[in-house]
């Protein structure tokens, strides 16, 4: 199995790549980033500019393979954008798709047994496309069920889903996340945008002052709590693998719990995607001793947010002492970490990720 973590600016795509208990490669999609991850109609030179997502899409394509499953975690632009602006770019792109999982208005307001919010089918201000039109919104979940595209909703903590020889155990959104994200989402907040922005980052503290002040607030955020994460392992393999989207920690515990994995019996894993790019609102130190990894990955340019939060990042290590940080970024970690900082905890280790990861 590859992983190959997108340069997404300061959002998440993700592309898996296994071969299948048949023998054939399948390749799983998550997130597509930000809008410029897939294509920048106007950049340098007034020239379009390509980005990861679009050159993966093509490899797939030229090998005559496909997106075997799609999974959108949530709502937010910088989860779902690129994948609009590839929609807007290229007629033919649900023929590389074979299945989506997507929490849609309709599906959680039809799981719930209650009245659509209609602000939830219209995800973004779209560029003029071949099937909506300016000022409208696109109607994902239409749009690909249309296409033919097999669409599962709804995907809920609790679940273990089974495709291509591999188990997903869903431990986000639960639903009550759904219940809120259906009442109070409203298609006027900012840019789609969940979080306060802060005008600074907070590298200039240590990492022992961060520990010493820690608080802890959990991100409140309607998107992000409907955010899907899972667990993902091969049958019969014991290694594991948690891609936390930009779910709320609470939730994760939960669902953690629902699978038997506690701060008694903690779920070991290869390698944790860290929960909205290392906000500091969305890991707390009860998830982290629900967890046995000694790898975390940071997702982001940090730009917008200014994530990672060092304060998050402070946790973990006090947590991980000798914990591997990953960043897709390397110009964002060569901000955060001091010379004292290196020497007061020695042992974890920031890497900056070249490569797709291989297991």
């Amino acid at each position: 199995m590859e992983i190959k973590f997108l340069k997404a600016d300061n959002g998440d795509s993700i592309l898996i790549s296994l071969i299948d208990s048949h023998g054939e490669n399948k390749n799983i999609l998550i997130d597509g980033g930000i809008r410029k991850t897939y294509k920048t109609d106007k950049g340098a030179k007034n020239k379009p500019e390509y980005g990861e997502l679009k050159t993966v899409l093509e490899t797939i394509k030229d090998n005559n393979k496909f997106i075997d499953l799609l999974i959108i975690t949530h709502i937010d632009e910088d989860h779902i954008g690129g994948i609009i602006k590839w929609f807007n770019d290229d007629n033919n792109a649900f023929k590389l798709i074979k299945e989506v999982w997507f929490n849609s208005g309709k599906g959680i307001a039809t799981f719930l047994k209650q009245s659509e919010n209609k602000d939830l089918e219209h995800l973004i201000n779209p560029d003029k496309t071949t099937f909506t039109s300016i000022g409208q919104g696109i109607d994902f979940s239409k749009y690909i069920t249309e296409k033919g595209i097999l669409f599962t909703d709804i995907i809920l903590q609790g679940q273990e889903l089974k495709r291509f020889g591999y188990d997903f155990k869903i431990l986000s959104p639960n639903k009550t996340k759904l219940e809120i994200l259906l009442k109070e989402w409203k298609i006027k907040d900012p840019n789609f945008s969940t979080s306060s922005k802060p005008k600074s980052n907070d590298y200039d503290k240590a990492i022992k002052e961060h520990i010493a002040t820690d608080k802890f607030l959990e991100d409140t955020a309607y998107p992000n709590g409907s955010s899907i994460a899972f667990i993902l392992s091969k049958e019969g393999d014991e290694n594991n693998f948690l891609f936390l989207g930009d779910s709320h920690p609470s939730v994760i515990v939960e669902g953690l719990k629902i699978f038997n994995c506690s701060e008694e019996n903690r779920l070991i894993a290869k390698f944790v995607k860290v929960s909205h790019h290392g906000s500091k609102g969305n890991t707390s130190v009860e998830l982290l001793k629900c967890i046995n990894s000694k790898n975390y990955i940071i997702s982001t340019n940090g730009s917008g947010d200014q994530h990672p939060n060092k304060q998050l990042l402070s946790r973990l290590i006090n947590e991980n002492e000798d914990c591997n940080i990953y960043f897709n970024y390397k110009e964002r970690m060569e901000m955060i970490f001091s010379k004292q900082d290196r020497l007061d905890y020695p042992n974890f280790n920031p890497i900056a990720i070249t490569n797709e990861f291989e297991f």
